[in-house]
């Protein structure tokens, strides 16, 4: 019988849907990022990734997106990725995990790794701390509009254009985007 995990994460976690870059052996490497965490990082779609006893330099950048809880709908669909300031966070890190991977075989197919952030410096800290706690204030706002549509139907376009601007598919059905916002909420803290 598999027990069931129920603790609170040691860091606030974000969905963090861009692409980062990182070095093993002289070689450039790019991969995709699910989320981050002043700890560390999931990151799919890896084609190679050291061993977990490497540390690896690896560079993103971290949009800074304002809280968008007092934006109007004009303002919202008035905004662009172009007026965040972007970070550049540059961090070293450790292989801690491989997800999905059972065998050799697995490993050519699978491409799913956690990373443990080994050398972080106080600036690197602070632009991803400050990112997720906006992204998750305004993940919680897109949670708290998708709610209300019951009752605001008129908060149908702003729960549109935020998906947008957050990364969700906004043409998606309502309550598929419920469940993925849903699912992105309960991992900002707990397993």
């Amino acid at each position: 019988m598999q027990q069931k995990k129920d603790y609170q994460r040691t860091h606030l976690r974000a969905p963090y849907f861009d692409s980062v870059l990182y070095v093993d052996d002289n070689f450039v490497f790019k991969a995709s990022s699910l989320n981050i965490s002043q700890g560390g990082m999931l990151l799919d779609q890896v084609p190679h990734f050291p061993e977990s006893d490497q540390e690896v330099p690896i560079m993103l950048s971290l949009k800074q997106h304002p809280y968008f809880k007092n934006f109007s709908i004009e303002r919202l669909e008035a905004y662009s990725d172009d007026m965040s300031p972007k970070n550049v966070v540059r961090v070293k890190a450790k292989l801690v995990r491989k997800i999905g991977i059972q065998s050799k075989t697995d490993e050519a197919f699978v491409s799913r790794i956690g990373l443990r952030f080994t050398d972080i410096s106080h600036e690197a800290t602070i632009a991803i701390k400050d990112y997720v706690n906006v992204f998750s204030s305004n993940l919680i706002y897109l949670q708290v509009l998708i709610d209300s549509l019951n009752t605001e139907k008129s908060n149908l376009q702003k729960v549109r254009v935020l998906s947008r601007i957050l990364g969700y598919d906004p043409d998606q059905k309502i309550a598929l985007l419920y469940k993925k916002v849903s699912h992105d909420y309960i991992s900002l803290q707990w397993l």
